[in-house]
C-alpha cells in the first residue's frame, strides 16, 4: 500500500491517494483518496494487526485542542475503518504511538512526569477489551531526567515476558528491555551498533514467498 500525493505539492493538493499493489501482479492499483484523518499524517503505519495497518491520527478538535484516534486500513478487503482508542483521555488529547504485543493492538505513551503506560487490546475491535497492562517510570532508578529518555516507543514483547523498547523518540540511542516483575531495566549492548538506527520486530517465516504467490524472479 502506498498514500501519495498526485500532485506532488503538499501546500496545493486538497486529497491524498491510495494505490495498492499486490505481490504476484503488475501494477499498482488506485482506491481512491484517503479518509480525512490521515491528511496529517506522517510516516509508515505503526502497527501490523489483524491484517490491518494502523495510525494514529487527528479525529478533530475537542473543548481542549486536538483529539486523536486510530484508523486502520484492511489489507484483505483494501478498505479504511476507525478503531476504538484505550479509555485514557490522555490518548485523546496527546495522542499515543502504536504497536503490537503479544499479537495485540497496543498503545503506549506518557501520562505523566512519572508514568508511562502501555494498553493492551484484548480482542480485535472490542473497545471494552482495552486493558492498561503496564504503568512505569521510564528512567531507570537513579537515572537523570530527560525528555529522550523519558518517551520510549514500545518494539515488542520478549520470550522471557520482557519488554523491549526503544530510546529517543524517533532513531534510536538504546534498546532497553523492561522487567515488569522486577520493574527494572536493562540497556542491551551489541557490538557495531550505530549511535543511531531502527529496529523493528522481525517474524521468521518458512514459508517462502515465491512459491506462495507463484511469484517468477
Amino acid at each position: 500500500m502506498m498514500i501519495v500525493d498526485p500532485a506532488r505539492d503538499v501546500e496545493e493538493v486538497e486529497e491524498l491517494m491510495v494505490q495498492v499493489f499486490t505481490v504476484g501482479t503488475t501494477e499498482w492499483k488506485t482506491k481512491g483518496a484517503t479518509p480525512p484523518q490521515l491528511a496529517d499524517v506522517i510516516g509508515p503505519p505503526e502497527a501490523l494487526v489483524e491484517g490491518s495497518l494502523h495510525w494514529v491520527t487527528f479525529v478533530g478538535m475537542g473543548g481542549d485542542g486536538p483529539n486523536f484516534g486510530i484508523i486502520s486500513f484492511e489489507l484483505a478487503d483494501e478498505a479504511f475503518e476507525e478503531i476504538p482508542h484505550p479509555p485514557c483521555q490522555r490518548f485523546v488529547s496527546r495522542g499515543y504511538r502504536l504497536s503490537v504485543l503479544n499479537g495485540c493492538l497496543s498503545a503506549a505513551g506518557l501520562v505523566d512526569t512519572l508514568h508511562f503506560d502501555i494498553w493492551v487490546m484484548k480482542q480485535y475491535h472490542v473497545k471494552e477489551s482495552w486493558v492498561k497492562q503496564f504503568s512505569f517510570d521510564p528512567c531507570s532508578p537513579g537515572e537523570e531526567p530527560s525528555f529522550l529518555r523519558r518517551y520510549p516507543k514500545v518494539i515488542c514483547a520478549l520470550k522471557n515476558g520482557e519488554i523491549l523498547l526503544g530510546y529517543n523518540n524517533g532513531p534510536f540511542t538504546s534498546l532497553v528491555s523492561y522487567d515488569s516483575v522486577e520493574n527494572r531495566f536493562k540497556t542491551l549492548q551489541m557490538s557495531g551498533l550505530p549511535n543511531w538506527f531502527q529496529a523493528v520486530p522481525f517474524l521468521p517465516s518458512l514459508f517462502s514467498a515465491k512459491a506462495t504467490m507463484n511469484l517468477q524472479f
